[in-house]
């Protein structure tokens, strides 16, 4: 069941009285499929939900995710037909909202992610929030239950991943290692495994969790590597497992960024510049060249007439 604060969202239960986090329902394609969902209202007040439909994305670092359906509604999260717009619920009730999915004609074979949305009708009121209560902010409690859909027999689906590349990373004092996962094939999918680089003739190997990737998507597997040099170009292997006793794996060299060095140079009379420590670029030299040379015909023009006065005296 998804929880928002004061009210619940979830498939409601099947013939069998058994009850799911989410739904998941095989559907053919040009052919629909009638469920519904609870929606409960677990507080003390009668509250009024707008009830929407979301489109199930792949979160950056793996995982599904969902966002409200743009304009012009596309994907699977249109599929969904028939919900309410708006519902009231006396406190501590339920109401069971019956729906449709139907799947367009020509639809590939695959699976698919939509989302059933609810949350507040009106705009909730701001509170203070931060330790010194100076911050006000309105939060918005809203739910979201996925609906997986199956188009065609799932033992005939493919389920497969491609690794195109890692890349090194520095966050804060931690070197990171971001796998770019593919699914390519036609199932929701997820992996475990190992990534290894070889640094002055040591292995640092490190477990890998890859969370759901959503058919036809992507995500960056990010992969703490403590030990790892900064500044460093290494050999890198990674080997995840995932589906039906699967491999896939990649290896190739990883450069992990060096820590930012920089230091500040003095540019010009009350300019300053941050440079690499590497050394200072030709475009800093002239900079400072182009300084020097303005400090010193704003000096001549400053003590051009002081000399001339001190002329005139020593001539009186």
């Amino acid at each position: 069941m998804a929880l928002g604060g004061q009210f619940g969202l979830a498939p409601a239960p099947n013939s069998h009285g058994r009850t799911s986090l989410y739904f998941h329902l095989t559907v053919a394609a040009g052919h629909s499929i009638a469920a519904a969902a609870i929606i409960s209202n677990l507080g003390t007040k009668t509250q009024q939900l707008k009830i929407g439909r979301a489109a199930g994305i792949t979160a950056t670092n793996g995982g599904s995710t969902y966002t409200p359906l743009p304009k012009g509604c596309e994907g699977p999260g249109c599929w969904v037909t028939g919900l309410p717009s708006l519902v009231t619920l006396p406190a501590h009730s339920e109401e069971r909202l019956h729906f449709t999915v139907r799947v367009p004609a020509g639809t590939a074979n695959g699976q698919y992610l939509g989302g059933i949305s609810a949350g507040p009708a009106t705009t909730p009121r701001s509170v203070e929030v931060g330790s010194n209560r100076s911050t006000r902010a309105i939060i918005v409690q809203d739910v979201t239950v996925g609906v997986a859909v199956t188009v065609g027999e799932l033992s005939t689906l493919t389920t497969r991943f491609r690794i195109d590349g890692v890349q090194g990373v520095i966050e804060g004092p931690m070197a990171r290692l971001s796998i770019q996962l593919n699914n390519i094939g036609q199932t929701f999918a997820h992996a475990t495994g190992r990534a290894s680089c070889t640094a002055a003739g040591k292995q640092h190997s490190y477990a890998v969790y890859a969370n759901t990737i959503l058919p036809r998507d992507h995500a960056r597997i990010a992969v703490n590597a403590p030990g790892l040099p900064e500044g460093a170009t290494l050999p890198c292997k990674v080997s995840l497992y995932y589906g039906s006793h699967q491999t896939v794996s990649w290896a190739g060299l990883v450069r992990i960024p060096g820590a930012s060095e920089t230091r500040v140079i003095h540019t010009a009379n009350g300019a300053y510049t941050v440079v690499s420590k590497g050394g200072v670029p030709p475009w800093a030299v002239a900079l400072i060249g182009i300084g020097v040379l303005m400090l010193a015909g704003i000096s001549a023009v400053l003590l051009r007439p002081l000399l001339t006065r001190q002329r005139r005296r020593s001539t009186s």
